[in-house]
This record gives C-alpha cells, sequence and structure tokens, in this order.
C-alpha cells in the first residue's frame, strides 16, 4: 500500500523515487533473515535502519541529541509492552498488533513533532525495542525472530496511523492561518 501511495499519489521528484525503492526493497528482503548466533534477524531490518539513520544524520546537534532520546523511550516503551505481554497476557483487552501500534503511536505523537522526524523516530525506536526484546528473549533460550512480519505490521499500522495524524495537522493549521488572514480582513477599517 505504501508504494502505491507513493508511486501514484506522490509528486514526481527524487524523495518519490527513493521512498518507491525502499518499500520495494523491503518488500523484496522481507523473508529473508540472517542468523547472527542463535539470533535470526530480518535483512529488511537493516535497510529501514539505515534509512532512518540518514533522516536523523541530515539534523543539527542539538535536534540529534532530542532525537536519541526520543528514540531511547520508544525502543523502551516497545521492548516494555511485549514483556509484560509476555509475561501477563491478559491485560490485553484485543488485538496485539493495534495495542502495540497505539501505545507507539501515542509515544511518538507525544515526543516528536516534525513529520520525517516521527517516521525515523519511531522506525529507529521500534527495531531498537525489538532487537533488546529479541536478545532478552533468545538470553532465555526461547526462540524470537527480529524483524518478523509481526513487528513489519506493527510499523506499517502506526506509519498509516502517523501519516493521517500529521495530514490532519497540516490541514488543520492551513485552515487556522486561512481563519486568521480573513478574520485580520475583516476587522480593518475601511
Amino acid at each position: 500500500m505504501a508504494w502505491v501511495c507513493s508511486t501514484f499519489l506522490m509528486r514526481k521528484n527524487k524523495e518519490r523515487l527513493h521512498l518507491s525503492i525502499l518499500f520495494l526493497v523491503t518488500i523484496i528482503l522481507s523473508p529473508y533473515y540472517v542468523g547472527i548466533g542463535d539470533i535470526n534477524i530480518n535483512c529488511s531490518i537493516f535497510l529501514l535502519f539505515f534509512f532512518g539513520m540518514k533522516e536523523i544524520s541530515k539534523r543539527p546537534k542539538k535536534q540529534v541529541l532530542y532525537l536519541l532520546i526520543c528514540i531511547l523511550t520508544i525502543s523502551l516503551a516497545y521492548c516494555s509492552f511485549l514483556l509484560f505481554e509476555l509475561y501477563d497476557p491478559v491485560w490485553l483487552l484485543f488485538n496485539r498488533n493495534l495495542m502495540l501500534s497505539a501505545a507507539l503511536i501515542y509515544v511518538t505523537l507525544m515526543l516528536l513533532k516534525d513529520f520525517r522526524l516521527r517516521f525515523a523516530g519511531l522506525l529507529i525506536g521500534a527495531m531498537q525495542g525489538d532487537i533488546l526484546y529479541g536478545i532478552i528473549i533468545n538470553h532465555v533460550n526461547f526462540s524470537y525472530e527480529i524483524g518478523s512480519f509481526i513487528f513489519l505490521d506493527v510499523i506499517s499500522i502506526s506509519f498509516c496511523f502517523i501519516f493521517v495524524w500529521s495530514s490532519l495537522e497540516m490541514l488543520l493549521h492551513h485552515v487556522d492561518v486561512l481563519v486568521q488572514k480573513k478574520h485580520k480582513g475583516e476587522t480593518r477599517l475601511p
């Protein structure tokens, strides 16, 4: 769905080309895993991590420090949710992926205001949380695949909702600017 949106709905420019390539290569790499010791890591994670780090590297150093703290918070939220699910699955009221996505969306929207940084922060934070959870689970001799299809589902759901939310924020900002301009025009004396 992301590939269709980027290919057919975005304006033709380099960013559209890069996003379309990123989505296609992620789809191609998603069934392949790399084994590091006892841990299996999805190959698409490496590409997504590179994409997120590239986006962060464009920012000034002060903003990068704040972003790293936000990413750490997102990764701890992700890992904590999965650990709570493991030890006490009763509190999951409905679909696990939706609840995990809602938690990630909430933390991301509260911490980050920039459209692109929301995606990069969520992506890297969730990846780090999945890696941390995978290391903990594999340490107690359970099998866990880092970056599995379930992880990619959670990221997709979160991205879709953040895209809609950010689009609504931009729309409301534009409407507010138009109302302010109209209001200023009415208050002038002839």
